[in-house]
C-alpha cells in the first residue's frame, strides 16, 4: 500500500544580520524610489506608494481600493486588515495624513546574500508632526520572518525619531461597529445643528434610543449623531454592541465641523 507523504514546507533561507550595514530607507516623492538622506526634511504629504498590491494564487487576502476622508484620495490597501486600521485611523481627530506602502527599507541583514528588504503597510501623520509606520498582519500569522523584519524596522524607526507599531486586528464588535459608522463619515450640511441641538441635553448624556426617538422623521439628528460617533464628537464605547440602550455622551462644543 502506498503512502502519500506530504512535501516539506518550504522556509525563508536563514538571514545573518549585518549591523555595520545600518537602513537605508527609500522613498518615492514622485521620481521613483531613490536612497533618503536624513539631512533633509521629508515631506510625507508628497510620498508615493512604494509598489503597488497585487492578489496572487490562493492568497489569504485582496488588494482593497480604499477612500480617507483624512487625505481625501483613494489608498490602495494589500488586505481587508489593512481596511480595518484605515477605518480606525480615518476617524482619529489627530491623524492628519495617512500614505500606504510609505517607504522600502533596506535592513541590516542578509538572506543568501541580499540586503533583506522590507515595505511597512502603512504611514500615518499626527498632530505635532509625530510620524507612526505601521505594519499590519493577524497575530497568528507573525512568523519568526516577520518578527525579524519588524525588530529591525522598530530600530530604525527609532534611529530618526518615528515610531513603529504592529496591528493585528480589533475585536469582531469594534470592527462591524467602525464598518457601520464608516459609512456616515462624509460630512453632511445638517450635522453642526444636529449635533449642536443634541449638545444641548443636561449633561450631554443619553441614549441612542433616546435620539432615535427625537428624530422628526427625516433621519438628520440621527444621521448627524453616527457622524458624531464615528469623529469622536459623540463619546460611545465601540467595544461593545450597539443598541437602543446604549449610553453616549455629545460633546457641549459638538456643533463645531469636524
Amino acid at each position: 500500500m502506498h503512502e502519500s507523504i506530504s512535501p516539506a514546507r518550504k522556509r525563508p533561507a536563514p538571514v545573518v544580520l549585518a549591523p555595520e550595514l545600518g537602513t537605508e530607507w527609500l522613498f518615492d516623492v514622485g521620481d521613483g524610489l531613490t536612497a533618503w538622506p536624513w539631512k533633509d526634511a521629508l515631506e510625507v504629504t508628497r510620498l508615493v506608494r512604494a509598489r503597488t498590491p497585487k492578489a496572487k494564487a490562493r492568497s489569504g487576502h485582496l488588494p482593497v481600493h480604499a477612500y480617507s476622508t483624512t487625505t481625501k484620495t483613494h489608498l490602495h490597501l494589500e488586505s481587508g486588515l489593512e481596511h480595518d486600521l484605515l477605518r480606525e485611523l480615518d476617524r482619529q481627530p489627530d491623524v492628519t495624513w495617512l500614505v500606504a506602502q510609505p517607504c522600502r527599507l533596506r535592513l541590516p541583514a542578509k538572506r543568501r546574500g541580499r540586503r533583506l528588504e522590507h515595505v511597512p503597510d502603512l504611514l500615518s501623520v499626527h498632530h505635532g508632526g509625530r510620524v507612526r509606520l505601521w505594519d499590519v498582519r493577524p497575530a497568528g500569522k507573525q512568523d519568526d520572518d516577520f518578527q525579524l523584519k519588524v525588530q529591525l524596522t522598530a530600530q530604525a524607526c527609532a534611529e530618526v525619531g518615528w515610531v513603529h507599531e504592529v496591528f493585528s486586528g480589533m475585536s469582531g464588535v469594534r470592527r462591524v461597529n467602525l464598518m457601520w459608522l464608516h459609512g456616515f463619515r462624509r460630512p453632511m450640511p445638517w450635522y453642526a445643528g444636529s449635533l449642536r441641538m443634541l449638545g444641548e441635553e443636561p449633561d450631554g448624556e443619553r441614549t441612542i434610543g433616546d435620539v432615535l426617538a427625537a428624530d422628526a422623521g427625516g433621519g438628520h439628528v440621527i444621521s448627524a449623531m453616527w457622524h458624531g460617533i464615528w469623529d469622536g464628537r459623540i463619546a460611545c464605547d465601540l467595544d461593545r454592541p450597539l443598541t437602543r440602550a446604549t449610553a453616549i455622551r455629545v460633546d457641549a462644543a459638538s456643533g463645531t465641523p469636524s
